[in-house]
């Protein structure tokens, strides 16, 4: 069990690495489950505060589509790649909107305005 919490711990370092844009390379035994996640990940749905989590029902149809079989300790491993992912697409949407110009900064472009009141 020591072996497949190491494993999930380097998969979620990887993806770390790569959603900061530093290289990186997946261990040979979790090959399967990054490519597993990657698919996952691009099918992801959003709603209007951003990224939805990765279900168990995309991940079932996902399985029954390709016929893998997996067990909940390699499902497991999406989810914490997932909540990675989720974790640093939260802090990123944070660091945009706390860049964005508020509606009560005088520096408010006629652009911005006429997009707002027409």
């Amino acid at each position: 069990m020591r072996a497949f919490q190491a494993l999930k711990r380097q998969l979620c370092e990887c993806l770390i690495e790569q959603l900061e844009g530093r290289r990186m390379t997946v261990p040979e035994a979790g090959q399967i489950i990054w490519r597993m996640f990657i698919d996952l990940c691009t099918s992801r749905t959003y709603h209007g505060a951003g990224p939805n989590p990765i279900t168990h029902s995309e991940i079932r149809a996902y399985l029954a589509l390709y016929r893998w079989p997996l067990e909940p300790r390699h499902v497991d491993l999406i989810f914490a790649m997932d909540r990675v992912w989720l974790d640093h697409a939260h802090r990123q949407q944070r660091l945009r909107l706390a860049n964005q110009p508020s509606a009560n900064d005088p520096t408010l472009d006629r652009g911005a305005f006429d997009a707002v009141f027409g």
